[in-house]
């Protein structure tokens, strides 16, 4: 990654923001929901990013993060050509309405469009079973880094479809939005989830999908329509990790008329939760045995029983072991068990399941895209990716189902293998509160990323404007966001008074920003 020294900023937000790429602000822009997205949107001088030397964030409209693989892949339905690329932008929002051409069903509601050229013409019907499975952080820049540890996923891009140049195609590149791209076929800019932090309408801040809900997503998922269009008969079901996951199933028993489809969510104690008005989990899943058989096979992997993988004490403990491969193993046979008892692909009517592997996101955070861990942690889930489509041979029967793989967005690099400032969230908070004269809480209510909420009585009470705050980010040096006293690595010596940020615009100026983009481009 190529990283360009500036030390001149741009002469305020307006031209901070009409001096963005085009393809950036396009993808910010479907990002913005108005009311709900954050008062101030920064963009960080790429590869920057906010975090800290040992642990990362991803959000933000560049490449690394918006590329994504996307592969169909299924006998009988799916064209076998390989490499597939189209004379125009794919993103994950074109994912349902190709799945809805497949299952023959209108979806009106997306914004996306089929893909042209992956379904078999000659298909009779659809498939008994599509699985959609996410690998979250399973980016192209993840995969590359990587390339011999995904032999699977390689043979089903061969023998199927895997579409060229896909991006997530909207910003914040995080996994509520992003997930919800792929489940409605839309972008934040309608479907409403912005994010993780989310303004009301009355002004408080709530979390996307609190409380197991997806109240805030605005438009229906594919899983919302093809279910009607059976009178509830089909099987609707999901395995993920936290309700940020839901926007790529359905809204359950939250729809009119709709019903509690199947949405298992695992919590750091390794129970499963789910929210009981909306949706269902199995009773039997909490007694599915063999977590305990995978840590040990875990454990042993080094020659010893220690409760470390890869030299990291964290098999004992429920919170962190779900970031290891036990997890991935353990998940995938509760996955097997849901679709065999639940009878997916049992009868005529076509069954959806979806499942995120969140595992290399976490990794991700935690150690870093260019750690061994990330090495192990792929080779897991391609063995599990590899024993669905076994299981779905076996279970449902060869020629019977759809397999579709994809990624939420990619992983950040290694701050000073690409020269990125990780840039410290709580100095920034502190140095805007001290220049405007007001406190820390006062002023800020939330953060993310991507962009800040003020607390709008403060703002007012204190003549300050959103066009301020983003004026003083873009001017905003990397010498003051570094602690004081701090032994900064030597790469970073020579720039501390390069800007951090290349962009900051109020959010209220999309449009405007938009309008000037476009006519410059």
């Amino acid at each position: 990654m190529q990283v360009e020294r500036v030390t001149e900023p741009a002469a305020g937000w307006r031209e901070s923001g009409c001096s963005l790429p085009l393809e950036y602000v396009r993808r910010i822009r479907r990002g913005n929901y108005p009311g709900r997205s954050p008062d101030v949107i920064v963009v960080p001088r790429e590869p920057n990013f906010f975090g800290a030397f040992t642990s990362t964030s991803h959000s933000g409209p560049w490449d690394y993060l918006q590329k994504v693989p996307l592969v169909f892949y299924g006998p009988g339905f799916i064209e076998p050509q390989g490499d597939l690329s189209l004379d125009r932008e794919v993103t994950v929002a074109d994912l349902a309405p190709t799945l809805a051409e497949l299952l023959d069903v209108e979806f009106p509601t997306a914004v996306g469009r089929p893909i042209e050229g992956v379904l078999d013409p000659s298909r009779a019907g659809p498939p008994k079973v599509i699985l959609t499975v996410v690998w979250d952080g399973g980016g192209w820049n993840t995969l590359r880094t990587w390339p011999d540890q995904w032999p699977h996923l390689e043979r089903l891009m061969a023998g199927g479809t895997s579409v060229q140049d896909v991006i997530v195609g909207s910003s914040p590149s995080v996994t509520p939005a992003i997930h919800t791209n792929i489940g409605t076929g839309a972008f934040p800019k309608q479907h409403g989830t912005v994010g993780i932090p989310i303004r009301e309408e009355d002004g408080t801040m709530s979390i996307a999908f609190d409380n197991k809900s997806p109240d805030h997503v605005e438009v229906p998922m594919l899983g919302d329509t093809y279910d009607a269009t059976t009178e509830n008969v089909a099987e609707v079901g999901m395995f993920a990790f936290k309700g940020w996951h839901m926007g790529m199933m359905s809204h359950g028993a939250l729809t009119p008329g709709g019903d509690k489809d199947i949405a298992i969510l695992a919590n750091t104690q390794e129970k499963f939760v789910t929210n009981p008005n909306l949706f269902e989990v199995p009773s039997y899943v909490e007694d599915i045995p063999g977590l305990d058989d995978y840590i040990r096979t875990v454990d042993q992997a080094d020659g010893e029983l220690d409760d470390k993988w890869m030299g990291h004490e964290v098999l004992d403990q429920p919170s962190e072991r779900r970031d290891t491969p036990a997890w991935t193993l353990f998940q995938t046979k509760i996955i097997k068990a849901v679709l065999s008892r639940e009878g997916f692909g049992a009868d005529e009517i076509p069954d959806l399941f979806f499942t995120n592997y969140k595992q290399i996101d976490e990794i991700g955070h935690n150690f870093n895209l260019l750690q061994p861990e990330m090495r192990e942690i792929l080779r897991y889930s391609d063995e599990a990716l590899k024993d669905l489509t076994e299981f779905l041979n076996s279970e449902v029967g060869q020629e019977q189902w759809v397999v579709v793989m994809t990624a939420d967005h990619g992983v950040a690099p290694d701050p000073q293998a690409a020269g990125a400032w990780p840039i410290r969230m709580q100095y920034l908070q502190s140095d805007v509160a001290e220049h405007f004269g007001v406190g820390v809480e006062e002023m800020f209510v939330e953060t993310s990323p991507v962009g800040f909420w003020f607390d709008q009585q403060t703002m007012e009470a204190e003549g300050i404007t959103s066009e301020e705050v983003a004026d003083f980010m873009v001017d905003y040096r990397l010498d003051a966001n570094a602690p004081a006293g701090e032994d900064l690595p030597s790469q970073y010596r020579d720039r501390l008074k390069e800007p951090i940020f290349e962009a900051a615009f109020p959010s209220a100026a999309m449009g405007e920003i938009w309008n000037c983009v476009k006519e410059s481009d």
